[in-house]
């Protein structure tokens, strides 16, 4: 949509900031905040009418994730996302559509073909790397893929390499707070600063680990300061509700990143004005003065109020993108409520290598006897859900000796 900037040219980014953004580069910004917070609300409201069975939003994280997508770039740097970077995998190329397919679970789905949860973003054109809902596991897979782009550049014995490989592209792996606590982000940052690996850790910190707020989880409550040790890591800490200076935090840190300077880490403090997920009811844990505060701190409102004050949009010129907005969210959720669900054999296609058919023979073989299915650790009662099914399963002699065997109490 087209909307008249009074202000033509270029707008300052912030104070004593030299660097310069266009205005309509700041309009496509904030249309892309917008796009992703009415896709929450769409969602949301489908969930309501029992369209959808689950939902997760990033509310208050979209200038951090827009301004991250403007200084990547896509099917060019690696993408290792979580279930907040919805307005990130829009400013790469995903549309309402992929997103809301996703949403309905259906076959056209470009994540999963259904077969994911909602907001688990992958796309392979754009090196959207499918992750999970254990948020921390994707960052050492984030390493492993910066550490195989550094292998590429350093063995050129290697003739079979990839040929989206470029000597400057950029691993991203974005976590919340509540990742920080996890071993795994710790070897993760120790990993890429031993071997200098050019991979950028966004940390959206929201406050909360979906109920738990973050000082009692970090020591001072400020991870980044705790971060700040590590040689050669860059570190910035910066309000990811504000887009401008989310800008030029993702600006610096991917230029450090594709210089081969070494690994950066973003620390943006974000607000989650939607509870955890639908499934959560914040009002439980977070006061009323909070959720006050985070209302006034909401990235979008800020973003439309930074736009009429610098004279680059006029409240009819927003008034009108939310419309335009509005109408393409309905377009697509109409398309996606009409979208056939995955066959129940089509699974495999998500599973196996693409030059295997999953129509052969070898997936038409019977299902495995029920029994012996309990191997497989599937626990049914709250009296087993820490043992493994095959301990369950095990005989009534073995049983009986090993009973024989403790020692009376």
């Amino acid at each position: 949509m087209a909307v008249t900037a009074p202000l033509a040219g270029r707008a300052k980014l912030a104070a004593g900031n030299t660097s310069e953004i266009s205005s309509t580069d700041l309009l496509n910004a904030y249309r892309c905040m917008l796009l992703s917070r009415k896709l929450d609300d769409k969602e949301i409201q489908l969930k309501r009418q029992s369209h959808i069975f689950f939902q997760i939003s990033g509310a208050g994280h979209e200038a951090i994730l827009v301004a991250a997508g403007m200084a990547l770039k896509p099917a060019y740097d690696w993408f290792y996302p979580y279930y907040r970077d919805r307005a990130l995998c829009l400013q790469l190329g995903m549309t309402p559509l992929d997103m809301l397919l996703a949403a309905v679970g259906s076959k056209d789905d470009p994540s999963s073909g259904g077969r994911q949860m909602p907001s688990h973003w992958g796309v392979k054109a754009l090196h959207i790397v499918s992750g999970s809902s254990a948020t921390g596991m994707k960052a050492l897979h984030a390493v492993g893929s910066a550490d195989a782009s550094i292998i590429f550049d350093r063995v050129t014995a290697i003739t079979d390499r990839d040929a989206s490989y470029h000597n400057d592209e950029v691993v991203y792996v974005s976590v919340g707070d509540g990742t920080t606590s996890e071993g795994e982000f710790w070897e993760s940052v120790n990993a890429a600063c031993v071997r200098h690996l050019p991979v950028l850790f966004l940390i959206e910190d929201n406050g909360y680990a979906i109920s738990v707020p973050v000082e009692f989880q970090t020591p001072g409550g400020d991870v980044s300061r705790l971060l700040r040790s590590f040689p050669g890591l860059h570190v910035d800490s910066v309000d990811g509700t504000d887009f401008i200076s989310s800008h030029k935090a993702m600006q610096d840190a991917v230029a450090y990143v594709r210089a081969r300077k070494g690994p950066a880490v973003v620390h943006a403090r974000v607000t989650r004005p939607y509870a955890h997920s639908y499934s959560d009811d914040e009002t439980l844990y977070k006061t009323k003065a909070e959720r006050e505060i985070e209302t006034t701190n909401d990235p979008v409102k800020k973003m439309a109020a930074y736009l009429v004050e610098h004279g680059i949009a006029t409240e009819s010129d927003l008034t009108a993108m939310l419309a335009s907005v509005e109408a393409d969210i309905n377009h697509a959720a109409d398309l996606a409520l009409q979208a056939p669900k995955p066959a129940k054999s089509t699974a495999t296609q998500w599973v196996y290598s693409p030059d295997v058919d999953p129509a052969s023979a070898a997936f038409d073989t019977p299902r495995a006897p029920k029994a012996s299915r309990t191997r497989w650790c599937r626990p049914s009662t709250a009296r087993s859900r820490t043992k493994c099914a095959a301990t369950r399963a095990s005989s009534s002699s073995a049983r009986t000796s090993r009973t024989a065997a403790a020692p009376t109490r």
